[in-house]
């Protein structure tokens, strides 16, 4: 039986989810990961103003385990 791959989700949060964004199946945790960084260098360079405000996107797994966060503050 094939395995089909995990499906990730994504948020855009400061201290509490603000955006719902979606759901989107990738190979793994890394590749979740590096969208992370992908989402949050857009966010931050389409809406400045989200910086310095605590800002992240925050990716969990089907399950609604974290596997990281990615704050928008620390981006260069």
């Amino acid at each position: 039986m094939a395995r089909t791959m995990p499906f990730y989700h994504f948020d855009l949060t400061n201290s509490e989810p603000i955006a719902n964004e979606r759901y989107v199946e990738l190979p793994g945790d890394v590749e979740a990961m590096d969208s992370a960084d992908v989402i949050a260098r857009q966010l931050a360079a389409d809406h400045p103003e989200l910086r310095n405000q605590n800002y992240a996107v925050l990716v969990t797994n089907e399950e609604g385990d974290e596997i990281c966060r990615v704050p928008l503050d620390v981006l260069h």
